[in-house]
């Protein structure tokens, strides 16, 4: 009887202390979610305010070279293009297309002598009639894309006088006006060109005017990585192409 009597109380003190135990543990799992929670949205707090202060931080606009130089830049999108951009392309593209002088132009990184007589460049295929055009030219063509490029260059290679070559005559572009860029869509571009092709000879000097008005359509493209000891073509394409930009088709207007 003894026995059972103690061991009654006992039981019953177990009984208690395991319900008292399921209570803490609930109540200690609530404490530490909220703890949680509460770190949770301090950590939120702090990269919330992080994020705001590199958002009201401006970019950077000076970069500098491998070279030194320190440069001004400014972001755009990477399909965008500024129209002082797009208009200084498209001028200097054009006067290169179009001006043969019928002197070699001196390549980047080589020392030849820029007076020397252009022979040309043919662009006839094997077994063709030849077809040549100014080394400038064709070094402007590539600022033309791809499917674009003969097209043109045969056109081109028509239209330029056969004295050139023997430095008898020689065409200039005369740009009068090249419109403000007109955005067709997402990273393309039409520009409008007023100009006159001057030919000039040994027998005319003042030179005769043919109307050039044309319509040129431009789009953004990938600009090549090229090294900066780069030297012959290689300089050549990558300076032609560095802004980034192409033309894609010329029209009358």
């Amino acid at each position: 009887m003894e026995n059972k009597a103690s061991q009654s109380p006992l039981r019953f003190l177990s009984r208690d202390r395991d319900s008292i135990s399921q209570k803490d543990a609930l109540g200690i799992l609530c404490l530490i979610t909220l703890g949680f929670q509460v770190v949770t949205l301090g950590i939120l707090a702090v990269l919330y305010g992080a994020y705001s202060r590199l958002a009201d931080r401006p970019p950077p606009s000076l970069v500098q070279l491998q070279t030194g130089e320190a440069i001004q830049v400014a972001a755009i999108d990477s399909r965008e293009r500024t129209p002082e951009v797009i208009q200084s392309f498209v001028r200097e593209t054009m006067s290169l297309l179009f001006t043969w002088t019928g002197e070699l132009p001196r390549l980047p990184g080589e020392n030849a002598d820029s007076s020397q007589p252009d022979a040309g460049i043919n662009i006839t295929s094997s077994g063709g009639p030849r077809r040549l055009v100014a080394t400038p030219a064709w070094h402007a063509s590539f600022a033309l894309s791809h499917d674009f490029r003969n097209e043109l260059l045969t056109q081109i290679a028509d239209l330029t006088p056969p004295g050139v070559w023997r430095n008898r005559s020689s065409v200039v572009l005369e740009i009068l006006e090249l419109s403000a860029p007109q955005q067709i869509q997402d990273g393309q571009w039409k520009l409008t060109l007023v100009a006159n092709l001057a030919f000039f000879d040994n027998n005319n000097a003042l030179g005769e005017y043919t109307p050039f008005n044309k319509e040129i359509f431009v789009r953004a493209v990938e600009p090549p990585t090229t090294p900066l000891s780069a030297t012959g073509m290689e300089a050549v394409i990558s300076t032609i192409r560095k802004r980034g930009l192409e033309i894609y088709a010329i029209r009358d207007m």
